[in-house]
């Protein structure tokens, strides 16, 4: 996986510069500490970091609270607040914008650490949720039969064209495995193979095939989604039904 690029926002230099070395230490980059809230916008665009870990208390017009506010109406950028203070007003001021952490200074390492990793993670799940309806809602309204599998080919999706065209019985229910649906089992699980170890700039991979228990001929097309590090997560295997 990429390291995360993680952009501080504090006032303190020397405060600034101790927490950029341990995050640093942790394996993070971190291309610039900035030191006012009303640089953040241009930062963002410029470095376009995983998340922010900002100060509540900064120099300049904006503090951490109003700069959060700001972030959250231009960018889709996680932070987490930094405080020497934990009174319930700025704790409520705080919860209010949706931060992913809250840190009272002083902090143990392991705390920050455990901290920014937790909240990467929640970032990359949520992420990885909005891709995912955006590709449901997208291939709800496609004409051609498509399928979202897990890595095992293990349906999570079918479009109602994909549902429509199954032999009877089959209604495409999330968890039941791909290769049910056909005569030849084994031909899907080698086509899944051999897609997720194409190695080309578009690693599509095709098969014709036969639906279990009815007449028809389907060409299966499969591209693989892959993560950060090459691995197959799962497929999307449109499939065109011949007469």
């Amino acid at each position: 996986m990429a390291e995360a690029v993680i952009l501080i926002v504090e006032d303190e230099a020397l405060a600034g510069m101790e927490l950029s070395e341990t995050l640093q230490r942790f394996g993070y980059r971190v291309p610039t500490v900035l030191k006012r809230g009303e640089d953040v916008p241009e930062a963002i665009v410029v470095h376009k970091p995983d998340l922010i870990l900002m100060d509540i208390r900064l120099k300049g017009f904006q503090d951490g609270i109003e700069t959060a506010y700001m972030i959250g109406g231009e960018f889709d950028v996680p932070f987490i607040f930094l405080s020497a203070y934990s009174d319930d007003e700025t704790l409520n001021r705080a919860l209010e914008t949706r931060a992913y952490g809250y840190l009272v200074k002083p902090f143990e390492e392991k705390t920050l650490h455990t901290t920014l990793e937790l909240a990467l993670r929640r970032s990359r799940e949520y992420r990885d949720r909005e891709k995912d309806d955006w590709y449901k809602r997208a291939l709800a309204r496609f004409p051609r039969p498509v399928f979202l599998t897990d890595s095992y080919g293990r349906i999570s999706y079918a479009n109602e064209s994909a549902k429509l065209n199954l032999p009877s019985g089959g209604d495409g229910k999330v968890g039941t495995a791909l290769h049910m649906f056909f005569t030849e089992p084994a031909a899907i699980t080698d086509l899944l193979v051999e897609s997720a170890a194409a190695r080309s700039a578009n690693p599509s991979t095709s098969k014709q095939l036969t639906f279990k228990g009815a007449d028809k001929q389907a060409h299966l097309e499969v591209n693989p989604f892959k993560d950060e590090a090459g691995k197959a997560t799962g497929f999307v295997v449109l499939v065109c039904v011949e007469d």
